[in-house]
């Protein structure tokens, strides 16, 4: 009888805690694409307002950037370098949401490398992004370093 119980209440724990991650992911998807949204949009303060007072992001080329005025600052140059962005399928990874991608820009696209591959994450916090990275793949970093040594 005690390992009945036992294993109900570990059969109804697992089943409890399945709807809060796929909330938790859809969710995610929710504000990461209307983050996407408003970049293609070139709208900075609908991106700011996806991202929570205390946010920290860390950029392709490895800026630690910390709360909405540096963030700001990025966006912005995501805006002026026409940036947008092509995410691959999301999937919980622990706590944060992970993706392959893809990041267009137009400064890049004169130099030929547009687009790079990247890798992205975010943790969400209320309903807000609590943290951002983007990585360039190994391939992509020496495109983008290569074209840099050029210019």
């Amino acid at each position: 009888m005690r390992c009945l119980l036992g294993g109900i209440l570990v059969l109804l724990t697992c089943v409890a805690t399945i709807p809060r991650v796929d909330a938790q992911s859809a969710e995610g998807e929710e504000v990461l694409k209307a983050r996407e949204t408003a970049l293609l949009a070139r709208d900075v303060e609908a991106v700011l307002q996806l991202f929570t007072d205390d946010a920290l992001v860390v950029t392709s080329s490895g800026r630690l950037l910390m709360g909405r005025d540096q963030i700001r600052s990025w966006v912005q140059d995501q805006v002026e370098r026409g940036q947008r962005e092509e995410a691959g399928p999301r999937y919980l990874q622990g706590t944060k949401l992970a993706w392959p991608g893809k990041v267009y820009r137009d400064d890049w696209q004169k130099v030929g490398i547009s687009p790079l591959d990247v890798t992205q994450d975010a943790l969400l916090r209320d309903g807000k992004i609590r943290f951002f990275n983007t990585t360039f793949t190994p391939e992509s970093a020496a495109r983008f370093e290569a074209a840099r040594k050029k210019n």
